[in-house]
């Protein structure tokens, strides 16, 4: 690779189908950063993109959101320059196991950070573990919005059919068959999160990817834990598999978070400073209805349940064909 003027390249730290993720040091204020740069061979209308939606990013201000310090261009190569995050990510955090208490704190803060990005219009569109770093102080910052959308996009008449190149263990019904999704796609991808965190393993599994597919599609939300149970409606709300049924506003999951800290103080530890932050952006309680066990079955929309078992297989199919995974 060409070296990007403005900055000494000090090894690889990511790889993955889209781009290259570096640690280098800025020259201008000598510190270190992590520099993306997209693969030269993509597509030009694509890498253009990337640069549109880095400068949104990079306009906002979260302490959950990573910040992107210089956008540009070089030659062929299209960059961006972020905070050099020490901490590591959630996947590498989840071998060892993570607290209730530290997986609500994590999904409290980046909910927060969620709403933000929704109500610029933009949606993230890949939050998984290894996209969920740390600061040296353990503070969560959800990361990698190369391959965001922003909702005017999606919604324009006569453009062709929009996708995301999602994770498939965390991407939502819609995503795998192709229909049309919006924001909430994020709220479903940080249900898993949260899910996975709670339990220990993701909600479902398959022997390869086509399974794995037909099984989030089809198979009904899994119950987390008897002892975790008061927050099964908050998974059965961010994990519904019809976006009608599922949690639309992010502010909505801090707010479920927050109350069932305060109703059950025996499960926090130091919390109390990071929930003071958020309350500064949210105000209000959401109180959403259990589930019950024989009712925990939330599916797609009957009339899309009805569809023949041919067309669920074919979009499996489909959705295995064309499925890759980006950093």
């Amino acid at each position: 690779m060409s070296v990007i003027q403005g900055y000494q390249i000090q090894g690889i730290l990511a790889k993955g189908g889209m781009a290259i993720i570096y640690i280098a040091v800025q020259e201008s204020l000598k510190r270190q950063v992590a520099l993306k740069v997209l693969d030269p061979r993509l597509d030009t209308k694509l890498l253009n993109l990337f640069l549109e939606e880095s400068r949104i990013i990079a306009s906002l201000k979260h302490p959950n959101i990573i910040p992107v310090f210089d956008v540009g261009r070089v030659g062929i190569h299209f960059y961006h320059a972020m905070e050099y995050l020490e901490g590591g990510d959630l996947e590498a955090r989840l071998k060892s196991g993570i607290s209730i208490n530290t997986a609500l704190e994590i999904v409290l803060e980046l909910a927060d950070a969620l709403y933000l990005v929704h109500s610029k219009g933009i949606i993230h569109g890949d939050i998984k573990p290894a996209n969920i770093v740390f600061r040296s102080d353990d503070c969560p910052v959800l990361t990698d919005f190369g391959i965001s959308k922003r909702f005017d996009l999606l919604s324009s008449e006569g453009d062709e059919p929009q996708e995301i190149l999602a994770s498939p263990s965390y991407a939502s019904p819609e995503l795998m068959q192709g229909q049309t999704f919006n924001q909430k796609v994020d709220i479903y991808s940080l249900g898993v999160v949260l899910f996975e965190m709670l339990v220990g393993h993701k909600p479902y599994t398959g022997k390869d990817h086509a399974e794995l597919v037909a099984n989030s599609i089809q198979q009904p939300i899994p119950l987390i834990p008897e002892h975790l149970k008061p927050i099964q409606p908050l998974i059965d709300h961010m994990l519904a598999k019809d976006q009608a049924e599922r949690i639309g506003d992010a502010r909505m999951i801090s707010r479920y978070i927050k109350k069932y800290l305060r109703d059950h103080p025996d499960t926090v530890k130091n919390l109390s400073e990071r929930i003071a932050e958020v309350e500064a952006n949210n105000n209000g309680d959401i109180v959403l209805e259990y589930v019950p066990d024989s009712k925990n079955n939330i599916s797609i929309n009957p009339s899309k349940t009805l569809l023949p078992l041919l067309i669920i297989l074919f979009s499996v199919i489909v959705a295995t064909s064309i499925w890759y995974f980006v950093i």
